[in-house]
């Protein structure tokens, strides 16, 4: 069966995060864009006050900053692998 054969499994994790990835660069480049954007219409305003334009960016940097913090911490199969240590850490025993 698919659902046990390792192979699959592992193409299959290897898929999730590449399109995990792909994602992630695609929505850093967006938040990217809008920042330099909303950047320079603030430098171009006269006022201290944003426009509701200016503020619809900033509401939509806001979301992509929480999916591309999300999307950093997925990992799907696991991350780094924590192994004992060969040797005792407590050091030698006291008599």
């Amino acid at each position: 069966m698919m659902d046990t054969d390792p192979v699959f499994a592992e193409k299959r994790l290897r898929a999730l995060n590449a399109s995990r990835q792909k994602s992630l660069v695609s929505d850093a480049d967006k938040l990217l864009k809008l920042a330099r954007q909303l950047d320079e219409e603030i430098a171009s305003n006269s006022t201290d006050d944003l426009t509701p334009e200016e503020l619809h960016k900033v509401t939509e940097i806001e979301k992509l900053a929480h999916n591309v913090k999300e999307k950093m911490a997925q990992s799907f199969g696991g991350g780094p692998e924590v192994r004992q240590a060969p040797v005792s850490l407590d050091g030698p025993m006291l008599q």
